[in-house]
Parts: C-alpha cells; sequence; structure tokens
C-alpha cells in the first residue's frame, strides 16, 4: 500500500512538473511571437516611409513588405499580412496588450483576439478597457477573453453597438481555400442574423429531405446542402437508394444542377483516359485525374498546345494562319483572348512567390513594359512578354519598373520570374500550369480493379458539347491504336457499370 503511494505521488510530481515546463516553453514562445510581430511592423514601416518620399500613393506605400518577409521566411503573404496589422494596431492603440505580449503573459491567440474585440471601438473608450481586458486576458482562452470583453464594451458604450456592428458587418468576407484530397475549407464572416440563417437552412434542408436511411452523417448532408443551395437545385437527394423512399422523387419545378464554373488544367492524355495525372483547379491546386474528367463534362475546352514542342502538322496551319495578324495584335495593349487564355492557362496563378490568386482573377502584366507612344519599339503583347500578376504585385511590379521601390522583377527563359527583395533575397517562380498540362512524369491509368465506385455520370466518351473538340484534339495528337485502346476502356467501363 505504501509503495502504490509512492508510485502515486511519484507520477503526480512528474506531470506536475511538465505542465510547469509547459508554462515555461508557451511564455517563451509567446515572447518570440511578439518579437517577430515588431521585426515585422518595424519593416513595414520603414518600407512604408522609404516609398512614401518615392511617391507611392498613401494606400499602398509599404504593402509589399509582407511580400518580401514570405520570401525570407517562406511564410505565407496573408500570415504576414495579419501579424504587420496586428503589430500596427498593438502599437497604436493596446499598449498594455503590446506589454503583456511582449512578457510572454499572454501569446499570440490572446492579443489577436483583444486586438479583434477593441478593433471599432471609440478612443476614449478603448483606453479605460483595454488594460482591463489585457489583464484578464492572462487567465483566460481567447473565445472567454472575447465574450467577457464583449459584456464589458457594451456596459461602457452601449450606444456605440450600433456603430461597431455595422463597422463589422462591413469588413464580412466569404474565402475559400484548398484543403486535403480534393476538398476546401470555406471560411466565412456574415452578419450574425444572415450567418444564423444559413446555419438553419442548412439543418433544415439536412432534417427533412433526406430519410432516415441516407447513409450520410448530419454534417455531410449540411456540407451537401450548401452546394446544393449553390448550385441552384436548392435541394437534396437522397441518397438510400430505396425505391419507398419518402424522398426519392424529384419535384419537376426543380432546376437542374449549374454545371460547374471552374477553371481546371489537364493534359489530354489524362482528359482522354490514356493517363491518370492530375490535373490544376485554378485557385484550389491538384485534383485527382477522375475529379477532372468529371469536371470536364460538357465543359468549353481551350486547347493549349505546349510550346517547348514541335507541334503535329494540323496545329502548325493553325499556327501559321494566326501569325499572319501577328504584328498586329503584338501592338496592341491588351491582349487577344487566345493569348489571354494560353498565358493564364500555362502561368496557373499569380507568379508572385507565396500567392494563389487564380490565373482568371490576375492582370496580364508586360514584363518589358509596352510603349504606348511608340508600341513597334518593344514591349509587345506577346506570350513570352506577359505574365499572371494579381493586383497587389502587378503593383509591386510597376513601381519597380518606375522606381519606387527597390525590388527587381527578372524575366528568365521558360517562363520562369526572378523577384529580387530591397535586401538581395531572391525567389524564383515556375508557371504553375504548365507540369499539369504538360506532365513529364506520366501516370498509367488505373485498372478496372482498382477504380473506386464512380459517380453516376457517364462517359466522358460522352460529353455533351466538348465531344467534337475532344475528337479532334486525338486525331491530332494520337495514334489509332491508342485511340482504339482508350474506346475499349471506355466501353468497358460502361458494361462494368451497367452490370453494377
Amino acid at each position: 500500500m505504501i509503495e502504490c503511494m509512492t508510485e502515486t505521488a511519484a507520477e503526480l510530481f512528474a506531470a506536475r512538473a511538465v505542465i510547469e515546463e509547459l508554462r515555461v516553453v508557451h511564455s517563451e514562445i509567446a515572447v518570440l511571437e511578439a518579437k517577430q510581430m515588431a521585426l515585422m511592423t518595424a519593416l513595414y514601416t520603414l518600407r512604408r516611409e522609404e516609398q512614401l518620399d518615392l511617391g507611392v500613393a498613401y494606400l499602398h506605400a509599404g504593402e509589399d513588405a509582407a511580400t518580401e518577409i514570405g520570401i525570407a521566411l517562406k511564410m505565407s503573404q496573408r500570415s504576414a499580412d495579419l501579424l504587420i496589422n496586428l503589430g500596427l494596431d498593438l502599437n497604436n492603440r493596446c499598449p498594455a496588450t503590446l506589454e503583456a505580449f511582449a512578457a510572454g503573459r499572454i501569446d499570440l491567440a490572446q492579443a489577436r483576439a483583444i486586438s479583434q474585440t477593441l478593433a471599432n471601438v471609440p478612443d476614449s473608450v478603448r483606453a479605460e478597457l483595454e488594460p482591463k481586458v489585457a489583464g484578464y486576458a492572462e487567465d483566460h482562452d481567447p473565445a472567454r477573453i472575447k465574450r467577457t470583453a464583449r459584456r464589458w464594451l457594451l456596459e461602457a458604450d452601449p450606444e456605440g453597438q450600433a456603430v461597431r456592428r455595422k463597422a463589422a458587418e462591413a469588413d464580412r468576407y466569404v474565402s475559400i481555400s484548398a484543403a486535403d484530397d480534393g476538398t476546401a475549407v470555406v471560411d466565412a464572416v456574415l452578419p450574425a442574423a444572415g450567418g444564423q440563417t444559413l446555419y438553419e437552412r442548412l439543418r433544415e434542408m439536412a432534417s427533412t429531405q433526406v430519410c432516415g436511411s441516407d447513409p450520410r452523417t448530419t454534417t455531410q448532408c449540411r456540407a451537401d446542402a450548401l452546394v446544393a443551395l449553390a448550385d441552384g437545385t436548392g435541394r437534396l437527394t437522397c441518397q438510400c437508394g430505396r425505391p419507398d423512399c419518402p424522398h426519392a422523387e424529384i419535384d419537376a419545378t426543380t432546376p437542374a444542377p449549374r454545371k460547374v464554373l471552374v477553371q481546371v488544367g489537364v493534359s489530354a492524355e489524362t482528359l482522354a483516359g490514356l493517363r491518370d495525372n492530375p490535373a490544376l483547379l485554378a485557385g484550389f491546386g491538384a485534383i485527382d485525374a477522375d475529379l477532372a474528367r468529371q469536371l470536364a463534362r460538357h465543359a468549353r475546352f481551350d486547347i493549349i498546345t505546349d510550346p517547348t514542342e514541335t507541334p503535329a502538322a494540323p496545329v502548325r496551319a493553325v499556327k501559321a494562319t494566326s501569325e499572319t495578324t501577328s504584328t498586329a495584335t503584338e501592338l496592341r495593349y491588351r491582349p487577344g483572348i487566345r493569348v489571354a487564355a494560353r498565358v493564364r492557362a500555362l502561368d496557373g496563378t499569380c507568379r508572385a512567390p507565396g500567392c494563389q490568386i487564380p490565373a482568371a482573377a490576375t492582370d496580364l502584366d508586360h514584363q518589358d513594359r509596352f510603349d504606348h507612344t511608340n508600341p513597334i519599339s518593344g514591349g509587345h503583347t506577346t506570350e513570352d512578354n506577359l505574365g499572371a500578376r494579381c493586383r497587389r504585385h502587378h503593383r509591386l511590379k510597376t513601381h519597380s519598373d518606375n522606381h519606387r521601390n527597390q525590388w527587381q522583377v527578372i524575366h528568365h527563359p521558360g517562363r520562369e520570374v526572378e523577384w529580387v527583395t530591397p535586401t538581395g533575397e531572391s525567389a524564383t517562380t515556375t508557371p504553375e500550369g504548365v507540369p499539369f498540362l504538360f506532365p513529364t512524369v506520366f501516370v498509367p491509368p488505373v485498372t478496372a480493379d482498382g477504380v473506386p465506385e464512380a459517380e453516376p455520370n457517364g462517359s466522358i466518351w460522352d460529353p455533351g458539347i466538348a465531344e467534337s473538340e475532344m475528337t479532334e484534339l486525338l486525331h491530332v495528337y494520337y495514334s489509332p491504336a491508342q485511340r482504339r485502346e482508350a474506346f475499349r476502356a471506355a466501353r468497358h467501363a460502361r458494361q462494368a457499370q451497367h452490370n453494377m
């Protein structure tokens, strides 16, 4: 009995020692986070002052500091932006929070909770509440900090709540980012009533439009309901498979789902089922070949030929025809539809380091500046002289051309773009679309035995309005033997699906 109690006491002592060491390490990390934030803020302030002196607009001066930090630390520009904004806010509006953060008494998440809660508070009210909230934060988690600070705020300034609410609602947004294995994360900030309305609608659809035998969980049904709202059908389809399901029949007035409005870059071999290389979903990243082929049904195709290879004779003929008007096209500032589509397909995303803005949402920027007064002198509107850049990084390049910052943006062969920061750090980006459109490592197609159960979308060889374009593409690039093999594989897949 005594030996057992001794062992228990020793284990308890060891656990307490671990907890205490965790507290020490957590505090040390917070100190370093505060120092990192302070250094980022200092760099932003330095770049802003430099660029204001060089004539950069007040609204945009210093914004490239986040890109510079991203290159130096291999972190996302958004993360750098958030830390810079937090540092500026703590420096200018929350001195007690800044002091507690720098001393390691609160961490980054707690400091951010205080900053966000007091974001739109009048100076007099904030000066009174901020030290109190900072002290409270030392012993409470971020969620509790926000809840308690909001209560104190309403008690201290009830009349200002409407102003704060309207200011917060003005910052509403919806964003989407890539997750794992072909999924995406949708993040949104909505007005409170709107957010609750959306959730209740999803909950209602998940509970009333499928029967109890539907194999999906409630959370999966809510997720599918959100897609149903977006695709225009406005309802879920029960997946129980029972003929007597009370929700099996779809109202005749229910509209057909809208086709996906996305841009996918995929090799012709993969689209034809000859290979299973991944595809690029614009703004998202890599997706598997099967999903790409599903998205491609009834799609409009832009055929992008490999710029590094000599095309087949029919393609050369098309190219020769287009070259007869190329000079006039090159001397216009805005690129033609075909050139623009090709550049965006090759680049995939904004060409700045760490930027994931889809190329479809970017500007097409001239690397060598277009001369509006004498277009023939240089800076022509050609594929080689154009690159996809979001508006922010387009400004960075323009300021560099005008000597309003100390960046260099250098084009290299193969559409490589080198970005050199004012301190000499360098990062080179390659076009994201190219390895998906023209893969050099070929992935053989999955055999029939290894294919997971497919969606009932039919065959890629019945692709609606895309059929004639795909047929023409295959006739140009693939031998009759390859085409026969692909057709046989597609026929076997249809038969297997029919027999299931």
